[in-house]
């Protein structure tokens, strides 16, 4: 089991969308929340958006973010050098937040590495892909 929970900051319905997308592969999935920043939000309205997402109970909690430098992701970020307990990943994918779901045990750096590693193997461009995979 895991034990940890996730948060999934964005922009707009992209958070939302990823945890639905999620749960059609894996069906419903305890611990995970969306925060999206919309159009109309300050920063530091979504801040307190943000925080409330990530509760005040000690477990560990794993954001994973839409885009590196934008404000979901520097709120994140400024509340997980405040907290040990928060750790922040920018450029998120489905694979990653499908990885980071299935996931069990603790948030520890291995699983981090891990994380970032399926993401990245998860974005591939089609020829060079079946290229690869004919060789």
């Amino acid at each position: 089991m895991r034990s940890f929970r996730i948060v999934i900051a964005g922009h707009g319905t992209l958070p939302a969308a990823l945890l639905a997308t999620a749960e059609l592969i894996c069906g419903e999935i305890p611990d995970l929340v969306a925060a999206g920043l919309q159009p109309t939000e300050t920063p530091d309205h979504y801040a307190q958006e943000l925080r409330a997402a990530i509760g005040r109970d000690h477990r560990r909690i794993l954001v994973l973010c839409d885009l590196l430098g934008g404000t979901p992701f520097n709120v994140a970020s400024a509340i997980a050098r405040r907290s040990p307990r928060v750790v922040c990943i920018a450029g998120a994918n489905l694979t990653m937040v499908v990885e980071a779901v299935l996931s069990v045990g603790a948030l520890d750096d291995e699983l981090i590495e891990r994380l970032l590693e399926t993401g990245r193997a998860g974005i591939v461009e089609t020829e060079r892909h079946r290229a690869r995979r004919v060789s």
